[in-house]
């Protein structure tokens, strides 16, 4: 038991340090995981999930007033100089931060005094605020009515976006999410900020994928300066773009943004020179032609095989057949022992889009009919999004 608890102790001071690869710390996550489930009792275990909302409550809350930024800007802080920072009541704030502090995500350095910890930071940051609101503000109203929903229709897997458990919690009668969220910039900031921290800590696929071995290195597919190197298909503000671009900088050719206007617009991130930003709709416009690389990430999740067939062809109705390649950026869910994460995505999109994560055979039936080869399918090092490398059927 002493040699359990010290080698538990050794890898919880190789994480803080950072000193664990990817893959990993991924693995010994689950195998904490494992330990935790063994050592609760049953009932433990089904307690705490049952009043896990109220974490995500609070969260929320003490978002919306700032607390989280305040406790990092000045460190130790009592509830009595929140309340007054905040005009919230001091006792609703000792309350929601009880929680906080109790779970990890707020330290707790003497009687209704707080302090940063590392979850503080994160939740004082701009893109982890973003997915805090984003899924509490759009989802939460669904997944709280989804077991009523589906008794409802019948137990049948939600298929329909018009008619879904989003419009079913929302009251929203066939009014989808993104149009939904048409009139309401502060949801519309919210989701576009979540998309920037999508991957949370995960690496960006330019970090793990050979993409210079791959892709940019043959010599079969010369990319000069005027030549359109990467398009980046509904990329919001550019993010992925970003860290392509900075990543390979020294690789001519140009970069495209696709995305609806009021998003290509948004000034939030600066991308640099040799960036065109263009708007379309993925259901309507074809993408710029000719490009050696289009990348989608998260875009086939959103959608119905139908609706996603409608989306692949103005994409590959433009690309050269030898010369480009699509890069689809998502889950790849496994046949078994599927991962948490991706797990709990997949009901993220049933309960706000009627849509679903697709395993590789559901990727290889789409993109054969979409009349795409799949030149691979590329895991990543742990829990987060694969890739999968395609191209024209010959």
């Amino acid at each position: 038991m002493t040699n359990l608890q010290h080698a538990i102790e050794s890898a919880a001071a190789l994480a803080a340090n950072g000193n664990i690869p990817e893959g990993q710390r991924i693995a010994l996550i689950e195998a904490a995981t494992k330990l935790i489930t063994a050592l609760q009792k049953p009932e433990d275990a089904i307690t705490k999930l049952t009043y896990w909302p109220s974490q995500f409550m609070c969260m929320r809350t003490l978002l919306e007033l700032g607390v989280f930024s305040l406790i990092v800007e000045r460190g130790n802080v009592t509830s009595a100089e929140l309340a007054e920072a905040t005009n919230a009541d001091k006792i609703l704030l000792e309350r929601l931060l009880r929680v906080l502090t109790a779970a990890g995500y707020v330290a707790e350095p003497d009687v209704s005094t707080y302090a940063a910890n590392a979850l503080t930071k994160a939740l004082a940051t701009r893109p982890v605020a973003g997915l805090v609101e984003a899924i509490f503000d759009g989802g939460m109203k669904s997944f709280a009515s989804l077991p009523e929903y589906l008794e409802k229709t019948g137990y049948k897997n939600p298929s329909e976006q018009a008619d879904g458990p989003f419009q079913y919690g929302f009251n929203t009668p066939k009014v989808d999410l993104f149009t939904y969220m048409a009139d309401k910039p502060k949801l519309q900031n919210s989701f576009q900020t979540f998309f920037e921290a999508d991957r949370g800590s995960r690496p960006s696929w330019v970090d793990w994928f050979p993409v210079k071995e791959r892709l940019l290195d043959d010599a079969t597919k010369p990319v000069r300066e005027d030549d359109i190197l990467y398009v980046d298909v509904a990329g919001g503000r550019g993010h992925d773009l970003l860290a392509f671009k900075q990543k390979f900088s020294e690789y001519p050719g140009r970069y495209v943004l696709h995305d609806l206007p009021h998003v290509v617009n948004d000034k939030t991130l600066s991308l640099g020179e040799g960036v065109e930003k263009k708007q379309f709709n993925f259901f309507q416009d074809q993408v710029m032609p000719g490009a050696r690389l289009y990348y989608m990430k998260f875009i086939m999740h959103d959608w119905s095989d139908e609706r996603c067939l409608i989306i692949l062809k103005n994409v590959t109705s433009v690309m050269r057949k030898g010369y480009s390649n699509l890069i689809i950026e998502d889950f790849i869910l496994p046949p078994t022992g599927c991962p948490l994460l991706p797990a709990m995505w997949d009901m993220e999109m049933m309960a706000m889009l009627s849509a679903m994560e697709r395993s590789e055979i559901q990727w290889r039936e789409l993109l054969s009919k979409a009349g795409l080869e799949i030149e691979g399918f590329y895991p990543p090092p742990g829990d987060g999004t694969g890739i999968i490398v395609t191209s024209l059927k010959e």
